[in-house]
């Protein structure tokens, strides 16, 4: 009764090539899941990256219209399609004269104490730096402005329009674009004595 292989001890178990296959098979799995956990990673920091740059840039808008609103616009006239890269503001409350300028290299926001231009500005301080972000503004950032003095009033209005386009090649997005127009108005804080 016993069988034709009743003498030789037989165990069951995985040949070599079933193992090959089945660590083929497990190399291939945790690739695939090794590339989404990466691409998962790097679309986290982009867009930390994304929300971070926006989130300064609206901080710098702010500021700036808020200078604007209640300054004097100092800067010469510019309505062109081209825009400035510097808008000088005279801050009522201090008499103080600031300067906005987008860097050279279009890296950075910076505001700077300013006498007439931009140009000889010291003590500069970065609003918004892109360096770090991989990424740039681009050519169309800027300022456009027009100062007026209405003929009665000698208290200088004018208005600014904020153009802050932000170019991102690194992280493969449209470019962030955040814009604001704002009123002028010198209210005259300098001739009321406390």
């Amino acid at each position: 009764m016993l069988g034709e292989n009743s003498g030789k001890n037989f165990r069951k178990g995985f040949t070599l090539i079933e193992l090959m296959v089945a660590m083929f098979i497990f190399v291939l799995l945790l690739g695939a899941m090794v590339a989404v956990s990466v691409a998962g990673f790097r679309s986290y920091g982009k867009s930390k990256a994304i929300k971070t740059v926006t989130e300064d840039v609206g901080f710098a808008i702010n500021s700036i219209t808020k200078d604007v609103r209640m300054g004097k616009i100092e800067s010469a006239d510019n309505t062109g399609s081209t825009p400035s890269a510097s808008l000088v503001v005279t801050l009522n409350r201090n008499q103080k004269m600031v300067c906005y300028k987008i860097s050279a290299t279009l890296t950075s926001l910076d505001l700077c104490d300013s006498n007439s231009d931009c140009s000889t500005t010291s003590n500069c301080k970065s609003l918004v730096d892109l360096s770090g972000a991989g990424m740039t503004f681009d050519a169309t950032s800027g300022f456009r402005n027009q100062k007026t003095a209405p003929i009665p009033n000698p208290t200088v209005r004018g208005w600014a329009e904020i153009n802050l386009n932000i170019a991102s090649p690194s992280m493969e997005t449209d470019s962030i674009s955040v814009q604001s127009t704002v009123s002028s108005r010198d209210y005259g804080w300098q001739n009321v004595t406390p």
